[in-house]
């Protein structure tokens, strides 16, 4: 049997759809169908009772779902042990994460799990949600520290901890009107050019959504590529913006920008370590996921 189409299978049913599965996947409706098809034929039964394009699992489909999640489980395990008998020393640490946690959050826990675990190489990748979030999907990292996101957390396919409370802030330059306030009525934002983050971006998706949610008006916006740029921006009077406290710690400090809360609305969220619920870690994930938890300790003492 094709372990490939049995997995398959498991995401259609996992996420309710053909259509829905195959954008999931980042392949063709039609060849996922085909691969569907393909292993009912090769089972000999039918495994969904077919409505038009209405799909529902019948009792053949329940029975082979329940052994495509073991086996997965199973073939995880089995290349994990494989993995660990073979290469015994220097096992790599393999993630990825969003720009804003892996520039702002990340270094001191790289130092503190290099300082405890010098033989263990890491390897991480930095890029916007989506990206980070194929990356796991096709197994190329072992686990993703991300923005919450509702439709991530509700996949029953991952495994989703919490490991920071992420406060986000109105942000803009030390001389600039906002500065008048101690928390900006809502209203003052759609007075000035609104900074915002390129569209692959998780924080671009939080904020509007957040700001759709309470009626929030923003000003003209000014799509700029991510974090870095937004803050530079601002620092020359292009515009304001909302950002996590954590990324403008310093400029704050030196007095080069000001940060208020936004009256009547929460910004906080949280960030997640998310991996896939068939994927086994080895200790040295372990080891490091430990370390990402205890930052936050850390930062709070």
């Amino acid at each position: 049997m094709d372990i490939e189409k049995l997995l398959r299978f498991c995401a259609v049913v996992d996420y309710g759809s053909m259509s829905k599965a195959a954008e999931k996947l980042y392949c063709s409706q039609p060849a996922l169908s085909k691969q569907i098809i393909a292993l009912e034929k090769e089972i000999g039964y039918p495994l969904f009772e077919r409505s038009g394009k209405k799909l529902t699992l019948n009792h053949n489909g329940q029975l082979v779902y329940t052994f495509g999640r073991h086996l997965e489980h199973d073939y995880s395990q089995l290349k994990a042990d494989l993995y660990a008998a073979n290469c015994r020393h220097g096992h790599e640490v393999s993630f990825g994460a969003t720009n804003c946690i892996g520039t702002y959050y990340l270094p001191p826990v790289l130092i503190d799990f290099k300082k405890r675990n010098p033989d263990i190489p890491v390897s991480f990748t930095l890029s916007f949600f989506t990206g980070i979030m194929e990356m796991l999907n096709q197994d190329i990292i072992a686990f993703a520290l991300v923005p919450e996101d509702d439709e991530t957390l509700n996949n029953p396919n991952y495994i989703c901890s919490a490991f920071y409370d992420d406060e986000m802030v109105v942000v803009f330059p030390k001389e600039h009107p906002l500065a008048a306030f101690q928390s900006i009525p809502p209203q003052e934002l759609s007075k000035y050019p609104y900074l915002i983050s390129q569209v692959q971006s998780a924080t671009r998706r939080f904020i509007l959504a957040r700001m759709g949610k309470h009626g929030v008006a923003l000003g003209p916006m000014e799509n700029m590529y991510n974090t870095e740029t937004i803050k530079q921006s601002i620092l020359k009077g292009m515009g304001i913006s909302i950002l996590s406290r954590i990324s403008v710690t310093n400029e704050e400090r030196l007095g080069f920008l000001k940060t208020a809360k936004l009256d009547d609305v929460d910004l906080s969220r949280k960030w997640y370590i998310v991996r896939k619920k068939s994927r086994i870690l080895l200790p040295e994930y372990n080891f490091f996921i430990q370390s990402v938890l205890e930052e936050q300790k850390r930062a709070s003492e």
